[in-house]
C-alpha cells in the first residue's frame, strides 16, 4: 500500500512540474506574431478553445522590454505584470502602447528586445507560459 501511494504521489508530482514548465498556454491563448513600431504591440493571437461553450481563460502576462545597449537605463530592463484577468473578446488581433511604461528602455539609439510571457491560471494551478520575442533595430541616421 505505501509503494501505490509513493508512486501516485511521484507521478502527481511529475505531472505538475510538467504542466508548469511545458508551454501548456498555448492549448487556451496563442500569441503567433508581433510587429512593434514607435512603441505600438500589434499582436496576432488565437484563443483555440473558443469553439467550446467553455469561459475563456484566466491569464497573467510579463512583458519586458531590454535595450541593446548594455549600459542604457543603467543595465536595467523595463518590466510589466498584469493579470490573472479573462479576457473579454476575442479578436485575433491585439494592439497596446508600451511607451508609458517602457519608455526609459525605448529610447536607447541602438534598438531593443521585447519579450512577453503569458501564463494561463486554473485555480491555483498556474500552468507554463508562451512567450514570443522581437528585436527592434535602429539605423543610425534614421
Amino acid at each position: 500500500m505505501m509503494g501505490r501511494t509513493a508512486l501516485v504521489t511521484g507521478w502527481v508530482v511529475v505531472a505538475f512540474a510538467a504542466v508548469s514548465a511545458l508551454p501548456v498556454t498555448r492549448l487556451v491563448y496563442n500569441p503567433q506574431a508581433v510587429d512593434i513600431d514607435h512603441g505600438t504591440v500589434v499582436l496576432q493571437r488565437t484563443f483555440p478553445f473558443d469553439w467550446t461553450p467553455l469561459p475563456r481563460p484566466r491569464i497573467s502576462y510579463i512583458e519586458v522590454v531590454r535595450p541593446l545597449t548594455q549600459s542604457h537605463n543603467g543595465g536595467h530592463p523595463c518590466e510589466d505584470r498584469g493579470g490573472p484577468f479573462r479576457y473579454t473578446r476575442s479578436d485575433p488581433v491585439g494592439i497596446w502602447d508600451i511607451g508609458s511604461w517602457a519608455e526609459p528602455c525605448l529610447d536607447d539609439p541602438r534598438g531593443y528586445v521585447w519579450t512577453a510571457h503569458w501564463s494561463w491560471h486554473l485555480g491555483l494551478i498556474k500552468f507554463g507560459p508562451v512567450e514570443l520575442s522581437e528585436i527592434v533595430l535602429r539605423i543610425e541616421g534614421s
